[in-house]
């Protein structure tokens, strides 16, 4: 979010100094007084503007800073101990994606693993447990697709998760709990709440998502 807010005020910029430039260039062709005055009466008007909208997107930002805030307290103030005697597998997952989420799984009351497609849990308890699979642009490795069709046949529960930036094929996967945007709050959020009501289907921000939650 941050990043946008720079990049749209660089764009700002450049557009101010485009136009300035081109009223100087403009000037330097044409030297008329009056032409000279209404020029510097427009480049006055630009910078007034340009601060009004860097003002405006920093307010901006500091509502979206504590609306983000508030987030965060509200999920961990509603999942907590929502998840208790549950066991979360996440497979195949790197630690640096997955470990803001566990924090909050351990917190909503869930025993969290990790571990790797070739030595998954064994599968006779797989009933009480929910495997987690990380999803991409990319398509799962053919390793991935075997262990979680041989997770399938033993009647496990499957979710996947991914981030708002990613867009995954879905269509192959098997029914399921699915949530994109687990990298923010609100996907959080619709990942405990299915996880604790047994969802299946697709929850979060993108368009094809049934809903925001479960």
């Amino acid at each position: 979010m941050n990043f946008g807010f720079r990049y749209h005020v660089a764009s700002l910029v450049a557009v101010f100094f485009s136009l300035v430039l081109g009223i100087l260039i403009g000037g330097a062709l044409y030297p008329d007084h009056a032409l000279v005055d209404e020029q510097a009466t427009f480049i006055t008007e630009l910078e007034e503007r340009f601060r009004d909208a860097q003002a405006s997107l920093a307010q901006v930002q500091v509502e979206l800073d504590a609306a983000n805030e508030a987030w965060v307290q509200v999920l961990d103030a509603v999942s907590r101990d929502m998840l208790e005697a549950r066991t979360v597998v996440f497979v195949d997952m790197e630690k640096t994606k997955v470990a803001p989420l566990v924090q909050l799984l351990k917190s909503a009351g869930a025993h969290v693993q990790e571990a790797n497609s070739s030595d998954l849990p064994d599968l006779t308890s797989a009933g009480d447990t929910v495997f987690v699979f990380p999803l991409a642009d990319n398509a799962l490795s053919r390793e991935t697709v075997k262990v979680i069709d041989e997770l399938m046949k033993a009647s496990a529960t499957l979710a996947f998760v991914w981030d708002i930036q990613s867009k995954p094929a879905l269509d192959d996967l098997p029914l399921s709990l699915m949530v994109d945007s687990i990298d923010t709050p609100m996907g959080q959020l619709a990942f405990i709440m299915g996880l604790a009501r047994g969802s299946q289907g697709h929850y979060g921000r993108q368009r094809n998502a049934q809903g925001l939650f479960p």
